[in-house]
């Protein structure tokens, strides 16, 4: 690679072209800005641009911008980029050269010597511990708010269960209330029905009554124009005594008749 011609970059870079669209959908770039600070084919301002552009809000915008500016850097720019694949993307890696990962770091071998790469790797192990303690955390995290939400989920089945006992009394008590509301209406009818038959009655009395009274009346009234001749003498005020009660009995007051089937 050190004696490549530009047409051979060209070359290369155009096989990451083929791929920009891939890779900036799933490269993060935050996390190849520290091997290639330390492969030195990023500096302070490059990588300040790429994480904190306000022009390049979307990650993949500055994914595209950190392809953009690998490619001016050249052939080391290119070796750079692969290798942080290979540390961190093996399977875009792949994608992008055909081959399998190998994790040689030459770059930063050259740069900073075995040591510089010891303490790269150390510095990952380091990163890795503290994501792993935090992704411990967040899983205790979760684990305490499963067993909530399990317990949340007891207690509301327990109510739904109550809630479904109650529906089923209350549909109980409904459907006894409308046999009773049934019944009810069933016994007012019935008692309208007497109550008209009550009247009625009491108007046949009634009728009888004064029929009764007028036929009387009638006899008295015969008796006094035609009085018995074998009558004792004191007693011929009799039948005008009678005469006048009978005149003054009034019919008794028919039954008030319900307006409605209700009234009763």
């Amino acid at each position: 690679m050190e004696n490549g011609t530009m047409e051979d970059m060209d070359v290369l870079w155009e096989k990451v072209e083929c791929k920009r669209y891939e890779l900036c959908r799933n490269i993060t770039p935050a996390k190849l800005t520290p091997y290639l600070r330390q492969c030195k084919v990023l500096d302070e301002q490059d990588e300040d641009e790429i994480l904190n552009s306000l022009l390049l809000q979307a990650k993949a915008n500055r994914t595209s911008r950190l392809l953009d500016i690998l490619r001016t850097k050249g052939e080391r720019g290119y070796v750079a980029f692969l290798e942080s694949l290979e540390f961190y993307y093996p399977e875009l890696y792949k994608s992008v050269t055909g081959k399998d990962p190998t994790r040689r770091f030459s770059t930063i071998v050259v740069e900073e010597g075995q040591e510089g790469l010891t303490q790269f790797l150390m510095n990952e192990v380091v990163k890795l511990q503290k994501n792993t303690k935090v992704k411990t955390l967040q899983n205790t995290e979760l684990s305490r708010k499963t067993r909530t939400l399990e317990d949340e989920f007891k207690k509301l089945r327990l109510a739904n269960q109550e809630l479904q006992a109650f529906q089923q009394r209350y549909n109980k008590l409904r459907e006894e209330r409308n046999t009773y509301s049934d019944e009810l209406l069933r016994v007012k009818d019935e008692n309208y029905k007497l109550a008209m038959r009550y009247a009625t009655l009491s108007e046949e009395k009634n009728m009888a009554v004064m029929r009764s009274r007028d036929l009387q009346l009638e006899v008295l009234h015969h008796e006094c124009i035609h009085p018995n001749k074998n009558a004792v003498p004191c007693q011929s005020s009799i039948p005008h005594l009678a005469f006048a009660h009978l005149v003054t009995i009034q019919p008794q007051p028919l039954f008030n008749r319900p307006a409605q089937c209700g009234a009763q």
